[in-house]
């Protein structure tokens, strides 16, 4: 029998954080990680996450971002167009302080020192394994693992993504829709240099973001990663490379010459909302309490503040010897994150659906909306802040 404050299954890039934020605030932590452990080096994925300045000012405050640094990628301007339309919006940083807007970072480089953060003294990381049986009892919730450990905790915190089987046990009630959309993440090299610029191109058939990234460190060529949403029955594995990359510049000229330089990863787009963050002795966190349209990139960003946000209820409660597993503790962090969240949602949901629209009224709509925004700075800068998490 293991003894645990919080048993947090899934090991992901916001179960980790999660975990070490407890680890620091002296919470006794298990984690279930039914993934094997990384090797940074031999690693095939190469897929990017967008870290917002907020989220770096998580893993700074964890003291997780000093390692990561030399890795990261500065975003210092944005720029918003719509196919077909002179308007354009450009954020750049210096409109709100020194700081990078975001940065773009290697998901196996986040993985490989959340591995080692994970080495914690007061974090027990079982890998490869996951929850066989959960039962969340009046005063304490007992797992059975697939390895064969029993783990007693005040807490289950389900961060096993979209399709947790924690909160589908729990009968917590779920609104989820799909978009008529299909992603595709790649890399490519471009002749001109990105200049710490991030792209987000609107078409009727989905959003097409260009994503400034280090120079290769191979080939020392200029990098950018690519989400490119078209319908969901685009087959994204047909094209030939060359196809794709002339239909880019078709659309993007402005890096000069390009070429595909990665694997093509491909994910249908959908959307998913929890009626609660929260049960007794449990909580959510991450994609298995929401799923957001990546138009934005606040997806992950969003599961990091909600681990954030718990690390400081949970941490603040285990101070003054409250029971952290109790609804009167949790139902702060369902409120609080429940309106984060709602907000992130309809916004997101809401500007993809404006820019799929056909009609010649929304079109005018929207190119209202790029001239409010390039005439109101105060506007501007909220919008900057709300994405940078700050």
């Amino acid at each position: 029998m293991m003894q645990a404050d919080v048993t947090i299954l899934g090991g992901g890039l916001v179960g980790s954080i999660l975990a070490v934020g407890l680890a620091y605030r002296g919470l006794k932590i298990v984690v279930l990680d039914h993934n094997p452990p990384l090797d940074f080096k031999d690693s095939g994925d190469g897929r990017t996450t967008a870290v917002s300045y907020g989220s770096q000012q998580i893993f700074h405050k964890l003291g997780l971002w000093d390692g990561i640094a030399c890795h990261a990628q500065p975003i210092c301007e944005i720029r918003v167009f719509e196919e077909g339309s002179a308007w354009t919006v450009d954020y750049d940083h210096k409109d709100i302080g020194p700081h990078p807007m975001g940065y773009i970072l290697e998901n196996r480089v986040m993985r490989h020192h959340l591995q080692q953060a994970l080495k914690h003294p007061q974090i027990t990381w079982l890998t490869p394994s996951s929850a066989l049986n959960c039962q969340r009892l009046f005063d304490k919730a007992v797992i059975t693992t697939t390895t064969g450990e029993v783990i007693e905790s005040k807490l289950i915190v389900g961060a096993e993504g979209r399709h947790s089987p924690v909160r589908l046990q729990s009968g917590i009630g779920v609104h989820q829709w799909d978009y008529p959309q299909t992603a595709l993440v790649a890399h490519i090299y471009h002749q001109e240099p990105h200049h710490n610029t991030a792209w987000e191109i609107f078409m009727p058939s989905g959003p097409l973001a260009v994503l400034p990234m280090l120079t290769c460190p191979q080939t020392q060529q200029h990098r950018s990663g690519l989400v490119w949403a078209k319908s969901r029955d685009y087959d994204w594995h047909h094209p030939t490379n060359q196809d794709l990359e002339k239909e880019f510049l078709s659309y993007f000229p402005f890096y000069g010459s390009i070429s595909l330089c990665s694997e093509r990863w491909t994910y249908p787009l959908s959307a998913l909302k929890v009626d609660s963050f929260v049960a007794h002795r449990l909580a959510l966190v991450g994609d298995a309490a929401h799923v957001v349209h990546p138009i934005a990139g606040q997806g992950v960003n969003l599961g990091w503040r909600d681990a954030d946000v718990l690390t400081t209820l949970l941490g603040d409660a285990f101070d003054v010897g409250l029971d952290i597993g109790t609804l009167s503790v949790l139902k702060s962090y369902h409120q609080k994150q429940k309106l984060d969240h709602c907000g992130v949602l309809w916004m997101t949901d809401g500007i993809n659906r404006l820019f799929r629209s056909p009609y010649r009224s929304t079109y005018f709509l929207r190119n209202a909306g790029f001239a409010v925004v390039n005439h109101l700075p105060p506007l501007k800068r909220w919008l900057m802040r709300k994405a940078m998490g700050i």
